[in-house]
């Protein structure tokens, strides 16, 4: 059968995500791979007794259809934080819950983009990003990251050369690098984006998974309506309830809600409502406190293990929050080709290669230290330092 398939879809291709999940079956390997968290810090027995509150108090409405914008009160809640927490006003009415933020950026391309447009993306930068916006046959640009966020130079060459639609970043602990934007950069990418009239979509899932100091501020906070800022409780809860969110201008938020009623009418009302009765009836920062203790600590188990047995010749790029360390190994060892020796001996990461536009055989890897044991972390380094070792 000669099926015409769209070209977004012949221009999609699978993640190399989808080759690591190969691996991931066998409880022998141990993974640095996807950005997964640490299942022991779900809250599960709090979770159990929200969705148990839900059934007996709210019975079989919970169960039909609802708005396409999301549940009110979780929206309010999400409101209220932003007020308190970053300084930002974000009304409720301008909140649309999504499938977690993947869901969103597809939203944004369809509602945005069209082929042949320009936007511009940090490099390195997330993988999902590139695979939503590239479905939609648009030219995307990259601006290298600097220690302290986005190369502003570069970026504003870029802003004049190229005219994009949108800029898309990830300015707290970035996925892939860990990198976090200082408050100054953060004004500055603002202040660079206003002069030129250009909107940022900002990824915000890792904001709150700070390790020392506090949260930052997003670089929303000083944009108004020329920003998309989108959260997820997936890093934070649980990803399995894929309970995400974006918030933008009335004009956009608009294009934003009837995209998502022609797409899936409404996420799902039954996960909103349990995670609206935990967020309420519990503590949510006493929650998230323990899980920066976390991830501190595994964030620090994995760089001693780096030190001790990682050459000295490979770059780290250690971070104050989230879940990634970034590795630069030295020139000319493919990061792929560690990979599939890694395999070998039962140690999966992510290469560099997703993580950038129309590069192969880099020379970078991504670690995620969130799920696994410090005993595992501290094995699977050692076994991915030898495989360097014997490399360089």
């Amino acid at each position: 059968m000669d099926y015409r398939f769209a070209r977004r879809a012949q221009l999609t291709q699978d993640s190399f995500i989808t080759e690591i999940f190969k691996y991931l079956q066998d409880k022998e390997v141990i993974s640095f791979s996807g950005g997964f968290p640490n299942p022991s810090t779900f809250p599960l027995l709090e979770l159990q007794a929200s969705a148990q509150k839900v059934f007996t108090h709210e019975g079989s409405s919970v169960l039909q259809y609802a708005t396409t914008n999301g549940d009110l009160d979780l929206r309010r809640f999400i409101s209220e934080r932003y007020r308190v927490r970053q300084d930002l006003e974000v009304p409720a009415d301008q909140i649309l819950i999504t499938s977690g933020s993947q869901q969103a950026l597809d939203y944004i391309g369809k509602v945005f983009l069209e082929p042949g447009d320009t936007i511009l993306i940090e490099e390195p930068s997330y993988l999902g990003a590139i695979q939503t916006f590239t479905s939609y046959d648009v030219d995307i640009q990259t601006v290298k990251l600097q220690e302290n966020g986005i190369d502003l130079v570069e970026l504003e060459t870029k802003i004049v050369q190229f005219n994009p639609k949108l800029i898309y970043l990830i300015p707290s602990f970035q996925n892939p690098s860990g990198i976090s934007y200082s408050q100054e950069k953060r004004f500055a990418v603002a202040e660079l984006l206003k002069k030129h009239d250009v909107v940022l979509v900002e990824d915000d899932p890792y904001n709150e998974l700070y390790y020392e100091g506090n949260v930052q501020h997003p670089i929303s906070t000083h944009l108004k309506d020329r920003s998309i800022l989108l959260g997820s409780f997936s890093k934070t809860i649980s990803p399995g309830m894929r309970v995400g969110w974006v918030s933008a201008s009335k004009e956009v938020y608009k294009k934003l809600f009837t995209a998502k009623e022609a797409s899936d009418l409404h996420s799902s009302s039954l996960d909103q409502r349990i995670l609206v009765n935990y967020l309420y009836d519990y503590d949510y920062d006493d929650h998230l406190n323990k899980l920066r203790e976390r991830y501190a600590s595994q964030h620090h188990i994995m760089l001693e293990a780096i030190q001790i047995y990682f050459p000295n010749e490979v770059k780290v790029y250690p971070s104050n929050g989230g879940m990634f360390i970034w590795v630069e190994l030295p020139e000319g060892i493919s990061s792929v080709k560690l990979f599939y020796e890694a395999v070998k001996v039962k140690v999966v990461f992510v290469p560099g290669d997703p993580f950038y536009v129309n590069e192969q055989d880099t020379n970078t890897l991504r670690l995620s230290f969130a799920n696994e044991t410090p005993e595992r972390i501290l094995e699977g380094i050692k076994r991915l330092g030898n495989l360097i070792q014997q490399s360089i």
